[in-house]
């Protein structure tokens, strides 16, 4: 889902991380509150103190956004559901949370607690406007604490609506489950209301870009676009982690697969091995151990003209340095461990011994053709 990203903080063993696009909606959020939100409310005062307000609202908002967050977050680690990481991006912010709830009950309380935080900020922001209209607080200090009050309650209003993956979808989607005891059902019902919101954002979008309102039109289509896109891939994430989940990576992986000698040139690997069988990533062994792997990223960082008096041991990736799974190993375990190496491949070993490769092509050309042998199943 997320480009480039940046982490920052780190709360109970949780990763809090910025997607660069976050970057734009800051700038873009100080400025649209600088020169037009405080500026209407707020008139008569200075240029810097409205760009204070802009900035100190800007954080404020990202404050809130993390704390909303972190309510899933924390509800997830109680139930013992592992969280990646929790990232800020265009329009938001996500807790990464790698498997689904084991109970309509945990799915509820896990989507109903980020809007509980942002009720919670929302009255917090609202009681200190008041207290401070009261004791005569300076302007900048109550419109901000205002905004804030506002802002949080739209975000309650906006993630309560049942559309997956909003909060409200998610709240749905475990009334539903609890109704018909089947989550596939739940799950495929509540995204395709994600999807048709999304729809219907788009419309206005459309609807206000033609009746001169352009920047709202704009703002509202690609929102609609981006709910889309989040319910369809939440739709596929949930089936094919159905579809794995008591798959072991044995009947997933290529048995024997071809490994490389460490003493040969790169010259001759390259000849012999990558123009011949066409392969990204080699796995290096010795008398049928596993030592290490070669990928073309390590070809390609030795100039060429050295090709031929320099070996693949001396190039390759030592099996120190990256991790191995053995053939029993759950096979959505072994994607999820997929997604954060390059290439996409995963070596398994038993007892030090190669027995087998596994890439992320293998392995999804499996799932899709599991998924739809099992679609009539789930209609």
């Amino acid at each position: 889902m997320f480009t480039k990203r940046f982490n920052f903080l780190t709360v109970a063993d949780i990763k809090i991380g910025i997607d660069i696009s976050w970057l734009f909606i800051a700038i873009l959020l100080s400025w649209t509150l600088a020169s037009g939100h405080f500026p209407y409310y707020y008139p008569n005062l200075s240029t810097s103190a409205y760009w204070l307000m802009g900035v100190v609202g800007m954080l404020g908002l990202f404050v809130c956004v993390v704390l909303h967050e972190l309510g899933h977050a924390m509800v997830a680690k109680h139930y013992k559901l592992p969280i990646s990481q929790i990232t800020l991006f265009i329009f938001g912010g996500v807790a990464e949370i790698k498997k689904e709830p084991q109970s309509p009950k945990v799915e509820f309380l896990m989507a109903i607690a980020g809007p509980i935080v942002s009720i919670i900020i929302a009255l917090v922001m609202y009681y200190l406007t008041q207290v401070g209209n009261l004791l005569g607080w300076p302007v900048f200090v109550t419109g901000v604490t205002n905004y804030l009050a506002i802002v949080n309650g739209i975000i309650v209003i906006f993630n309560l609506i049942p559309a997956f993956p909003l909060d409200g979808g998610r709240v749905f989607r475990a009334l539903l489950w609890w109704w018909k005891k089947n989550l596939s059902w739940a799950t495929k019902i509540s995204t395709r209301l994600g999807w048709g919101f999304g729809s219907i954002l788009i419309f206005f979008g459309i609807f206000s870009f033609i009746t001169g309102n352009f920047l709202a039109g704009v703002w509202l289509a690609i929102l609609g676009l981006f709910l889309q896109k989040a319910a369809t891939s939440s739709q596929t994430q949930f089936f094919v982690g159905e579809a794995l989940r008591d798959e072991k990576v044995e009947n997933f992986m290529k048995k024997d697969p071809i490994s490389v000698a460490p003493d040969i040139t790169i010259k001759e690997f390259v000849d012999q091995y990558v123009y011949r069988t066409h392969h990204h990533l080699y796995p290096v062994t010795e008398n049928g151990e596993l030592i290490g792997y070669i990928s073309l990223q390590e070809v390609k960082l030795k100039p060429q003209d050295e090709w031929d008096k320099t070996s693949v041991k001396k190039v390759m990736v030592p099996v120190s340095k990256f991790q191995t799974i053995s053939p029993d190993t759950s096979a959505l375990e072994a994607l999820n461990l997929m997604q954060n190496v390059e290439p996409p491949t995963l070596l398994i070993t038993e007892e030090k011994r190669l027995v087998g490769i596994l890439t992320a092509n293998d392995l999804f050309k499996r799932i899709s053709l599991k998924l739809e042998l099992e679609d009539g199943n789930r209609r």
